[in-house]
């Protein structure tokens, strides 16, 4: 990653300082009460459960307006909804029920109910609803965290004797947040009580942790419910879980011919086992586009292998099946696998449908399992996204399962090396010849970002992100053959002559020999930013430049080496005279993606020593 590691921190480095949390408190949460109650009933999913909730709102501005909405799907509805100002029902708001349009997800069958509603300074706004849902399985997670600054919560979970829940409780320290327990003769039920104050709202920060890391929630696990006659079992166990999502991947019936036919196509006249293997993943990266979809029981069953290839299109759980598909038509033991991605808190160890959101295939070859995510586009076989690293798999084995973890791997898998020669021409510009290499997520990322740019000319925008839109950067003799490569490298060279680099002052030349920069003003603005900061990936960068004195001078003044240690990075930039030329070398190696809020001065205080020695000049002195 070159151009694209600078773009995508220096993006980073400006939002952090503008998306952020609404702290005006313009309109707050002076109380909410959600009441969760749980019945039997007749029909496919035996329970249903009813949460009842009422919150207040309060104005402290003369005219605002509570934009109001509430999140549904097929398999809950919305019964009722209240509206009140000041103890009198609003009729000039009414509700509106339409799709939920989720950015990047295709289709979805997630439904919203919204209104705005304009208040007073000091009116008291009172919204009641009333919702059901039908199958457990999906009720998964309340949090206390709100849209608004909230002064009073109440959580109350009114479970029957013959209901055999869990609550599980997430991020509660550093929260004012009691528990209370009691039982209810009349209902036969244990009432369970949570109250909390003053809790900030949900923080709108980009490059944050997923929500389950951060926010005390919590995480609702249904098991068992005893129906009299007989019981029905939720997900008691993981077994229960995995039973469940083997049943949807049963219920896909694929045209195997359809698949072996394809399969023979992509591979004809390719004889090595592992080259079949890339060719296979490596095709449907390339040629099934990736389209998020999410429809009831669909958001879990996989779509037909051939429906995908036919369609040239799907989700992660389409895309997994049908390159376990071309696998199996080859006689490979392919199998789908269920997982939760680095966005999710939790793992196998919590029964829930919370724990996983993505699907991919796992390879079983010579006794070594290779995980293919084939919604990765550049990925390589073998090779990890970072989203997926160390998570847990659920990997299918007929009516069992295995449980394993997709290996972590260290910065060394994404190793970025960029070598350069160059001379000066004339006393300002300079020109040269440079050679980059991709490896891992580094390659995956600039090809990616260069898809998403290029348009119809794919030279042009390799060019713009090389340059990084500096026309004084020309490059010449750049060539893109080597981008179609299955293989995980990716090596560039082209030449370049960089117009205006150096400034000349009488007898002196002044250069500054790192173009990229890279994370230059990287600053974490401490007073405004609320949660931890994620980085992309690990990263590994290397950039190794020979500068050749310009003929008639000497080196007056070589800028002092220094190095850097952080607990999240090691950095050094070296200087080094060896005879009529300078070496140049700088060293990023990030092995921890996690900036975590308590080291965020020490690493600001990095990035500025690293910004001003960017800043340092080679000076070299005429010697006539």
């Amino acid at each position: 990653m070159l151009r694209t590691l600078l773009l995508a921190f220096s993006i980073l480095s400006v939002t952090f300082s503008l998306a952020q949390a609404d702290d005006e408190k313009d309109i707050i949460i002076q109380e909410k009460i959600q009441e969760f109650s749980f019945a039997i009933v007749k029909g496919e999913n035996p329970v249903t459960i009813t949460e009842k909730y009422s919150e207040k709102y309060k104005s402290t501005q003369p005219n605002t307006i509570i934009n109001f909405s509430e999140l549904y799907n097929d398999n809950e509805t919305i019964d009722d909804v209240t509206i009140k100002v000041d103890d009198k029902k609003v009729k000039s708001v009414t509700p509106k029920y339409d799709y939920f349009s989720v950015e990047n997800i295709f289709y979805s069958d997630a439904r919203i109910c919204y209104f705005d509603m304009p208040l007073q300074r000091n009116s008291i706004a009172d919204i009641t609803l009333i919702k059901t849902y039908k199958d457990p399985r999906y009720f998964t997670s309340v949090y206390f965290t709100e849209g608004y600054f909230t002064e009073n919560k109440k959580l109350v979970f009114s479970i029957p004797k013959w209901l055999n829940i869990e609550l599980k409780e997430f991020n509660f320290n550093g929260y004012k947040i009691n528990k209370s327990q009691a039982y209810d003769a009349k209902t036969n039920s244990d009432i369970i009580t949570y109250t909390a104050q003053d809790i900030p709202a949900f923080a709108s920060e980009s490059s944050a942790p997923g929500r389950s890391y951060v926010y005390p929630h919590i995480l609702v696990m249904c098991k068992e419910a005893d129906l009299g006659n007989s019981k029905h079992i939720f997900f008691k166990t993981l077994a229960d879980q995995y039973k469940w999502y083997h049943q949807l991947v049963l219920n896909v019936n694929d045209d195997k011919s359809g698949l072996q036919q394809k399969a023979k196509e992509l591979t004809a006249g390719i004889t090595n086992d592992i080259d079949k293997i890339k060719t296979v993943f490596r095709w449907v990266q390339e040629n099934i586009r990736y389209i998020a979809f999410e429809d009831g029981i669909a958001g879990f069953k996989p779509a037909k292998a051939t429906d995908v290839l036919n369609k040239k299109y799907g989700d992660c759980k389409g895309m997994a099946n049908l390159t376990k598909g071309l696998l199996e038509s080859l006689g490979f033991d392919a199998r789908l696998c269920w997982i939760g991605t680095n966005h999710i808190a939790y793992d196998y160890s919590t029964p829930s449908m919370a724990v996983d959101n993505h699907m991919i295939c796992a390879l079983i070859y010579k006794g070594k399992k290779y995980f293919l995510d084939a919604t990765e586009t550049n990925i390589a076989l073998d090779e990890y996204a970072e989203r997926i690293q160390g998570r847990q798999v659920l990997i299918e084995n007929g009516d069992t399962y295995i449980l394993e973890r997709v290996p972590s791997v260290t910065p060394e898998q994404n190793l970025q090396v960029e070598k350069i020669t160059l001379s000066f021409d004339g006393k300002e510009n300079v020109k040269g010849n440079v050679s980059i290499t991709y490896k891992g997520e580094s390659r995956s990322d600039i090809l990616n970002k260069i898809a998403a740019t290029r348009k119809d000319n794919l030279q042009k925008s390799l060019v713009s992100f090389l340059s990084e839109n500096n026309m004084k950067y020309e490059i010449d003799g750049l060539n893109t053959k080597e981008l179609a490569s299955t293989d995980s490298l990716l090596s560039l060279q082209y030449n370049f002559v960089n117009k205006g680099a150096a400034s000349s002052f009488g007898k002196e030349i002044y250069f500054e020999p790192d173009y990229r920069k890279e994370l230059n003003d990287f600053i974490i603005d401490t007073a405004k930013r609320k949660l931890d900061v994620v980085l992309p990936y690990k990263i590994n960068l290397l950039t190794e430049t020979s500068i050749a004195v310009p003929a008639g001078y000497k080196v007056a003044h070589l800028p002092a080496s220094k190095t850097w240690k952080h607990s999240n990075a090691e950095i050094s930039i070296q200087y080094l005279q060896k005879g009529n030329s300078i070496e140049y070398k700088k060293y990023i190696r990030i092995p921890d993606i996690v900036l975590r809020k308590n080291n965020f001065s020490e690493w600001n205080k990095m990035m500025k020593s690293l910004k001003e020695q960017y800043q340092e000049q080679i000076i070299f002195e005429s010697i006539n």
